[in-house]
């Protein structure tokens, strides 16, 4: 039994000095996946103010959460006199992990705006709120309860073509603990909110994820295996389908054939609708940004015809042209981006989606994705005034 127990305590100390030289070695070449979201009873998840650290699963860039939960500068809750404010709020895109801080689309959009001399008289700021994953009910709850207390002129949405539509509607979600706006039977829509009483979502919660967090953050070794349990299967390559991606939806490509993605599409309608009118009550302006799916602007004219064959559509842009009709009906201004970046694509063989530690051509913005998104819209606020 002595001799057992000598084992015992031998190889336990063997494993733990190799976890130790492995934690060693993870620090060492620069490793780090932090926990960069915990639980809301609002929103459903929020970023984790304090947190940094780097993001590599598609380009290299190190994230720095502000102290308010923000990937952004810190920024006073008081608007200063002489200040124009722009309130960016959308997903994954917005959030820009792939990318430099510097480099994303809402921090080069003062200097745009400066450069064609866009409110002259005032110092431009452009404040993010968006957070990967968020639909558009998200947003609206964002800029209700956080991003209007800093009293905004410009209110800025960022619509992802890929998956907004489905992450507006609790039955094609993959994710449920968030808010959703429902259909009323009149044809407008109501916020729910009923998911911060789901048992799914008070687990989430509970000191254990707490523990569990916190204990990601200090060892470089339990981020790994996380990062390993939790990493989506790798962007689809043009090769095995054309235009597909991991979560992403190419039937918002086309018109909807199935009636609960028409009601998916009458939803967004409805929440953007709430997002203007109630930016325009707090006296903002309010604009949509249209982010592509990574197909509608690939350079290969053949990768596209052959979506576009197998949709059985003469183009790709349905759902720009939705958002477009949708804004000179209401009132607002919309930038599509992917019909301004399809054929600069296709002339210049320029990516503006993905990394070359990914798939190039697929995935998020990369830096050329983000400075052209932000020329786009300093464009039409520099021609509107």
């Amino acid at each position: 039994m002595k001799g057992f127990l000598t084992g015992a305590t031998v190889a336990a100390a063997a494993a733990v000095l190799a976890i130790l030289g492995f934690e060693v070695l993870l620090r060492g070449i620069g490793y780090s996946a932090p926990t960069w979201h915990q639980p809301d009873e609002r929103l459903g998840w929020i970023l984790r103010p304090g947190v940094g650290g780097w993001s590599t699963k598609e380009g290299r860039a190190f994230v720095q959460v502000n102290s308010s939960g923000a990937r952004d500068r810190d920024h006073r809750l008081h608007k200063p006199a002489g200040v124009y404010r722009i309130a960016v709020l959308g997903d994954s895109f917005s959030e820009a992990m792939q990318v430099e801080r510097e480099q994303a689309f809402w921090a080069l959009l003062p200097e745009r705006l400066r450069a064609c001399g866009f409110q002259s008289a005032k110092r431009i700021e452009a404040l993010n709120f968006g957070v990967s994953g968020y639909g558009t009910a998200q947003q609206y709850v964002m800029l209700e309860s956080h991003a209007m207390r800093y009293s905004p002129d410009l209110v800025l949405l960022q619509f992802t073509n890929g998956n907004d539509v489905r992450d507006n509607h609790h039955a094609l979600s993959h994710e449920k603990a968030r808010p959703f706006f429902m259909l009323e039977r009149g044809g407008g829509v109501r916020l729910d909110e009923s998911f911060a009483y789901a048992p799914g979502f008070r687990q989430r919660q509970s000191t254990v994820f707490d523990l569990a967090r916190g204990l990601s953050d200090r060892l470089r070794v339990v981020q790994l295996v996380r990062d390993a349990r939790q990493s989506a299967p790798p962007f689809i390559s043009q090769a095995q389908a054309a235009g597909s991606e991991h979560g992403l939806d190419l039937a918002v490509l086309a018109p909807p054939r199935e009636p609960v993605w028409e009601e998916a599409w009458r939803i967004t309608e409805g929440a953007i609708g709430r997002l203007h009118d109630y930016a325009r009550r707090n006296r903002a302006r309010f604009m949509v940004m249209t982010v592509p799916y990574a197909v509608q602007v690939d350079p290969d004219p053949k990768v596209r015809a052959a979506l576009q064959a197998r949709l059985g559509v003469e183009d790709l842009f349905y759902p720009d042209n939705r958002i477009a009709a949708l804004a000179r009906k209401r009132g607002f201004d919309a930038v599509t981006v992917a019909r301004v970046l399809q054929p600069v694509a296709e002339q210049t063989g320029i990516y503006f989606h993905g990394f070359e530690n990914a798939i190039l051509g697929r995935g998020h913005w990369n830096a050329a994705g983000h400075s052209a998104a932000a020329d786009l819209v300093a464009l039409r606020l520099c021609n509107k005034g």
